[in-house]
Order: structure tokens, then C-alpha cells, then sequence
């Protein structure tokens, strides 16, 4: 446990010193939900039924795209980087166990999400006055501590299906800025056409946007269909990628 403590904390190390990674990761969602605050914040939308302010349904949509971010995003591109620059198949050689590095990574890319989710929390509250009933709070930890987790072994997924490092950022952004539309990040789930919204439904981003909002804006029993689709998508990444890592360079 000590040789892994000490894998998250170089990786947190590493992840601070990449500022174009810091920008994408921790700083764009901020700036997107300020953006989006400044010209919607005043609108309501229709909910679960009735109508909420846009607030209610921001503060949550792009808490979800920093996890996303951090935890989907961020670790497939340092771990084709890592993969394709011959990092792991050094370390393989020395006597640091193999899942110390893997293990390392997820946690680092979990630690870096909680911390965008408690941003996310504080600049809810204090700026847009976005609040989450004590009472909901232990739904939200949950759904953030299983989303998190279920990207993580998505980015694995996309990690161990992209050939390149040149080609991991790219092909990052092109699988989730679709779903960011489609699923209630950018626009509103129920501003989207009935057929699209049914698609989403179905799809990663838009159960873990909806589980998140639940304690914002609670609507009779907690999600937990959301919840599960989530948790299933999860574990289809965590089966591809176990079938399908490679330690070494797929060129040469």
C-alpha cells in the first residue's frame, strides 16, 4: 500500500506539471459552466414535470463533464502515452507489482475528479446558489464515486483501442463532445427530439448527468436505473480492457 500511495502520488505530480492536460481537465469545465451561467443562468427549463432554473441543471451537467474529463479523458491519453513511449515496459522490469501502476492511475485520474466535484459544489453554492440537501448528499458521493469509477474503465477501454499517442486526444474528444450534446451536458435533455433523447438514454453520459441532478433537483425515488446503466457500462470497459491491454508499444 505504501509503494502504491507513492504511485498516486507521482502521478498527481506528473498530472500538475502537463498544463495543456490541467487545462482540459480541471480548468475547462469551470470556464464552461461560467460561460453557460452568463447567458442561461436567468432561463428556466422544463424537468421532471415542472420547471427549474438552468442553475439547477448546469452545476451538475458539467460536474459531470469534469469527471468525465478527468476520469475518461485524461487517463486514455496518459496511458497510450505512457504505453506508447515504453514507459510501462520499463517499469515491467523493475519490482514494482503490475497492478500498482494501473491501480496508481485510476486512483490519481478519482482523486483529481472529487476534487472537481467539490469546485463544482463550492462554485455552485456560492456563486449560482445551487444547493444539494444533506439529506441527497449521500446519493450524489455515490453516484460520483461510481461514475468515476465506471470512466475509468471506459478510458482503459479507449486506452488499450488506440493505436497511437498522436491519436488518443483526438479520439478522446470525437467519443465524448457527441454525447456532451446529447445527453444534458451542453443542452437539456428535454430540448433534444424524442428519438435522440431515447438513444442518450442509453448511452454512458446521460445516465451519469441524470444521477447526478437527482439530489439538485429530487424528483419521487433516486435513479437507480441510471445508476445501473452506468455500472453496466463500467463493466464492459473493465472486460475489454483486460482482454485487450498491452504493456508494450504497438509500433515496433
Amino acid at each position: 500500500m505504501r509503494m502504491l500511495a507513492e504511485q498516486v502520488r507521482a502521478d498527481l505530480i506528473a498530472f500538475s506539471r502537463r498544463p495543456e492536460t490541467l487545462f482540459f481537465t480541471v480548468f475547462l469545465p469551470v470556464i464552461f459552466l461560467v460561460l453557460f451561467e452568463a447567458i442561461f443562468g436567468d432561463q428556466r427549463v422544463p424537468h421532471a414535470g415542472g420547471e427549474v432554473s438552468q442553475s439547477t441543471l448546469q452545476v451538475p451537467a458539467f460536474m459531470t463533464m469534469g469527471i468525465i474529463s478527468a476520469s475518461f479523458v485524461a487517463l486514455a491519453i496518459t496511458v497510450v502515452n505512457r504505453r506508447e513511449t515504453g514507459l510501462f515496459k520499463r517499469v515491467r522490469g523493475t519490482p514494482a507489482p503490475a497492478w500498482v501502476l494501473i491501480v496508481g492511475q485510476v486512483m490519481t485520474s478519482l482523486v483529481i475528479a472529487i476534487l472537481m466535484v467539490v469546485v463544482m459544489l463550492v462554485l455552485g453554492r456560492l456563486a449560482y446558489g445551487v444547493v444539494v440537501a444533506a439529506s441527497d448528499l449521500p446519493w450524489l458521493v455515490l453516484g460520483v464515486l461510481v461514475g468515476a469509477a465506471a470512466f475509468s474503465c471506459l478510458g482503459m477501454m479507449l486506452a488499450s483501442l488506440t493505436p497511437s499517442t498522436e491519436a488518443a486526444p483526438p479520439l478522446a474528444n470525437v467519443v465524448v463532445l457527441p454525447l456532451y450534446f446529447i445527453s444534458g451536458v451542453f443542452v437539456p435533455v428535454a430540448s433534444l427530439p424524442d428519438w435522440l433523447g431515447s438513444i442518450a438514454g442509453w448511452l454512458p453520459v446521460a445516465p451519469l448527468v441524470a444521477t447526478l441532478t437527482w439530489p439538485y433537483a429530487p424528483d419521487g425515488s433516486a435513479p437507480w436505473r441510471d445508476l445501473a446503466l452506468v455500472v453496466a457500462w463500467g463493466l464492459v470497459g473493465l472486460v475489454v480492457a483486460a482482454r485487450l491491454f498491452r504493456w508494450m508499444p504497438r509500433r515496433g
